[in-house]
């Protein structure tokens, strides 16, 4: 089973994943061949597509993000295997130019508020040093 997520600024900061079990779903029953209809169940879990590619079951979760210093946009970073997802991890990456450069240059970072465990890019603060005399 392969997995990617969303940047949404509404969805579970965690899931619970136990072989074919996202967050109390069982994916199992969704056989290949069939069409993926979410309801109020698969919305609460997070889960936002489910398809078969190769004969491999591939389903599409998401992760919460917001905007806190810097304008950002986020996408998902690829596919991962679901036995190699760790809850702690960030799965989306920035797209907004100005973010990715001030990540590129060591200006910003990715971070994950622990009051709602929305990911972001904040500026890395920097202890302002005394003029030269």
């Amino acid at each position: 089973m392969k997995l990617t997520f969303l940047a949404k600024s509404l969805a579970p900061t965690a899931y619970d994943i136990s072989g074919s079990v996202i967050s109390g779903i069982d994916t199992s029953l969704f056989v290949e061949g069939s069409q993926f209809t979410g309801n109020e169940d698969t919305g609460t879990a997070g889960i936002f597509d489910m398809f078969w590619e190769e004969g491999e079951l591939h389903i599409v979760l998401a992760q919460p993000v917001k905007t806190i210093d810097l304008p950002w946009s986020a996408r998902a970073s690829g596919w991962i295997d679901a036995g190699d997802y760790d809850p702690h991890a960030r799965y989306v990456v920035a797209t907004n130019p100005q973010a990715l450069a001030l990540l590129e240059d060591d200006q910003a970072e990715y971070w994950k508020d622990p009051t709602d465990g929305k990911w972001s890019v904040r500026m890395i603060e920097t202890e302002e040093q005394e003029p030269a005399a």
